[in-house]
């Protein structure tokens, strides 16, 4: 098909062969909502650069150019025409990048090849013959921004549930009764709009992630978040419209752009073949005539309360634990320690605006929370390679820094090194033994040994094992161990990956407790901080997995 000859995909290239065959098509792109209507469709969009730099071209005057090109030459091949006006209106943009700096688009300016490759592209897209319909220019374009704000593996997917959860027809009816008390006034949507901190963060609290079912969450995507949203047809608040009628222009608004979506899902997911093979979307129409009556709830003007009971709360612990899992992920897997950070740090901002969009919803509950409300640690579980302990490399970062203590003011990880990177109580007192005594002393193992014993005592810490100490002493005096900086960088990575073990362990056990899920989301962002903190505590050395050490250790046991 077409996205196989141009190596694009298929709602993006209809999008532009729309444009080139109808000038009104963009109409269908413009947001009138706004006090300055403009395209919601951007070029970034597009994930093929050259059909993002064609639609730049068109919007900034190709179409035009296209218009007046047409009437200059009315004997000449219309679709030659237009490739020409794109390629001179593309040729002056590249032009301006590349005065810039932009060293691809010089590229693309001396490359004769490139542009016979896109003048025959656009050409073939602006016959007639293409098959795509102009009327529905705003789906393909939908599907190419949703596309865009939701990758996927599956080929062409605009839009997934992030994740599913425990869900039942009762479940699915109040989604529906949220939806359908929306068919049925629009201007209810007000009750879930709010002012979010982030300017790129939707206006409204209740979001498609929140649904249990990926068919009410692209619904919604449709009727309210999207690009181009039911909400915002003309029809939508045509006041001279029963309310029937005004429903029945949004489903129908709907249902296209199902459609569209499975069509475009269908080059890479079979069930989304066998939904557009069954009809299935007609069946779903007619599910939303029927939540869009009156009575199809108690009482519709609640959507709101009703969204944050049966769907927002709801969703929450099976969010978090989503995310719990993504910690675990990045803190076990060989990234740099700073990517590590950064990841983890893009966590507590989803679960600040997790917080932000429930606190904004009309709960019953907001703020409910009691003392016993504590996440429960969950049962140790095996982990698997790499080990998160060491006792052989604790004890000889020790010997090492015994030998020559001022390793703990040379830049590099022994630098870096803190009490919590030493898993053995006698191995964190010695270390903070040797911070704590000048250097002449922390390298007299009497002094040092003593040094911990008093520390631990402070402290009203259990007796030391003074075997261990005077193992570590031994060995200080009698073996040469290389530099610390190698081994203190292992310790160092194993304490992120063991604070990140350990708060994923702990988010998700929270995530399966009955918790306030104010006190959930809470609960967990303090975990995600201490992992954080400790990744970025040492991102400068942006330390490897590192190798296990079994072989370049020495026998000091």
């Amino acid at each position: 098909m077409n996205n196989d000859q141009f190596g694009a995909p298929q709602h993006e290239l209809n999008v532009l062969s729309s444009l080139l065959r109808d000038k009104a098509a963009v109409n269908q792109l413009v947001d009138w909502n706004r006090s300055d209507p403009q395209p919601w469709l951007r070029s970034d969009h597009f994930k093929t650069a050259w059909l993002g730099d064609a639609y730049q071209a068109l919007l900034s005057g190709g179409l035009s150019d296209i218009e007046q090109r047409l009437q200059a030459f009315p004997r000449a091949d219309p679709a030659t025409v237009t490739a020409d006006a794109v390629m001179a209106r593309m040729g002056i943009l590249y032009q301006q990048r590349a005065a810039a700096g932009d060293l691809s688009a010089q590229a693309a300016l001396n490359s004769s090849e490139y542009w016979a490759g896109v003048h025959n592209a656009v050409r073939q897209m602006a016959q007639p013959t293409w098959p795509s319909n102009a009327d529905h220019t705003r789906h393909d374009a939908y599907v190419t921004a949703r596309s865009a704000q939701h990758p996927s593996t599956t080929e062409n997917v605009p839009f997934e549930l992030a994740r599913g959860r425990g869900y039942d027809r009762d479940a699915r009816k109040k989604e529906l009764a949220v939806i359908g008390a929306i068919l049925n006034d629009p201007t209810r949507v007000v009750q879930f709009r709010y002012t979010p901190s982030s300017p790129d963060s939707s206006a409204y609290w209740l979001q498609p992630q929140d649904f249990g079912d990926p068919a009410t969450a692209e619904i919604w995507d449709a009727l309210v978040t999207g690009p181009d949203p039911a909400i915002a047809l003309p029809a939508a608040i045509d006041p001279t419209l029963m309310p029937e009628e005004r429903a029945a222009a949004m489903i129908q608004h709907i249902t296209t752009r199902l459609d569209y979506n499975d069509y475009h899902r269908s080059t890479g997911d079979p069930a989304a073949k066998e939904r557009l093979d069954a009809n299935a979307n007609a069946n779903i129409a007619t599910y939303l005539a029927e939540a869009s009556a009156p009575d199809y709830s108690p009482n519709p003007d609640n959507a709101a309360g009703y969204a944050v009971s049966f769907i927002l709360e709801p969703s929450i612990p099976a969010a978090v634990e989503d995310l719990a899992g993504r910690v675990r992920d990045y803190g076990l897997s060989d990234a740099s320690l700073y990517q590590v950070g950064l990841d983890l740090r893009t966590n507590e901002y989803v679960l600040n605006q997790l917080a932000e969009r429930l606190d904004q919803a009309p709960r019953n509950l907001a703020g409910y929370s009691t003392p016993e409300q504590a996440a429960k640690p969950a049962p140790g579980k095996n982990e698997e390679q790499p080990s998160y302990t060491s006792q052989v490399t604790e004890r000889r970062v020790l010997i090492s820094l015994m030998q020559e203590p001022s390793q703990l003011h040379r830049d590099g990880p022994s630098r870096s090194l803190a009490e919590q990177d030493f898993t053995q109580r006698e191995h964190r007192y010695l270390f903070n033994a040797i911070k704590s005594l000048p250097p002449h002393a922390a390298q007299d193992p009497w002094l040092l040994t003593n040094q911990a014993h008093q520390l631990a005592r402070y402290d009203g810490a259990p007796a030391l094992d003074l075997e261990e100490l005077n193992t570590i002493g031994y060995a200080a005096r009698t073996l040469q161990v290389p530099p610390a900086d190698q081994a203190a960088g292992h310790l160092v990575t194993m304490t992120v990956r063991r604070t990140a073990r350990d708060a994923s362990t702990a988010v998700q056990a929270a995530a399966q407790e009955t918790l306030d899920p104010r006190v959930l989301i809470d609960q967990s962002r303090e975990q995600f901080q201490q992992a954080t903190r400790e990744a970025l505590r040492y991102h400068q050395q942006s330390v490897p997995e590192p190798s296990r050490y079994g072989t370049q250790q020495a026998n000091i046991a």
